[in-house]
């Protein structure tokens, strides 16, 4: 993912539009992509890891990285908000994917 290795063990990514976007543009030329559902990746378990952009498609909006397990989205067992640039993003995400292993 952004060129980079993402370890994903048993998990798989069952949804992904992050991929194509390249976070090194401003958010005004990406803020028409930029949803709530923007990666998902479901472990073996059924534990999730989910990125999204909230508000979606508002400007001053944040990414989010959470995981989640027993599909309780209240109470995530791991979440960040890391900056919008692909090293803050892969290292949210190999945080949140340990947080569930």
């Amino acid at each position: 993912m952004f060129g980079q290795p993402l370890a994903l063990g048993d998990a798989r990514i069952t949804y992904d539009s992050l991929s194509p976007l390249d976070l090194r543009q401003s958010v005004a030329a990406l803020i028409d992509d930029l949803g709530e559902d923007l990666l998902q990746i479901t472990c073996a378990n059924g534990d999730i890891v989910d990125v999204g952009w909230y508000p979606a498609w508002h400007a001053q909006g944040r990414l989010r990285v959470v995981a989640v397990r027993g599909q309780d989205w209240e109470a995530p067992v791991f979440s960040a908000q890391p900056e919008k640039d692909p090293q803050a993003l892969l290292q949210a995400l190999r945080a949140a994917l340990a947080s569930v292993a």
